[in-house]
């Protein structure tokens, strides 16, 4: 309601191609460590994220990068990642850079 109607001029969306590929594990530890006081959760998402995945040649992949395909962990992982990399990124820069109001919200 408050977009429609709100005087806002411009809308931005963003499509981040990859994403879920190329997450950064150390970044999403770092991240993570700046909320989280447990040792043992940190370990565990560790885990989670260097969890082998089968190729069809039956083969086990140890990701170096990304999060695991279709993990139930892997939304909520992306939300704390691109709070870090986009929503304080947009309040920092770019709010401070425009004289009219602005108003972030990911989806």
């Amino acid at each position: 309601m408050k977009l429609q109607f709100g005087g806002y001029h411009h809308l931005v969306e963003a499509d981040i191609k990859g994403f879920f590929d190329n997450l950064s594990h150390e970044w999403l530890m770092r991240m993570l460590a700046e909320r989280i006081d447990d040792e043992p959760l940190l370990r565990l998402i560790k885990k989670w994220l260097k969890a082998g995945v089968l190729d069809t040649d039956g083969k086990v992949l140890r990701p170096e990068s990304g999060t695991p395909q279709g993990g139930i962990i892997s939304p909520v992982i992306a939300n704390v990642y691109l709070h870090y990399a986009v929503d304080l990124w947009f309040e920092r820069v770019v709010q401070r850079s425009c004289k009219a109001g602005v108003s972030a919200s990911l989806c």
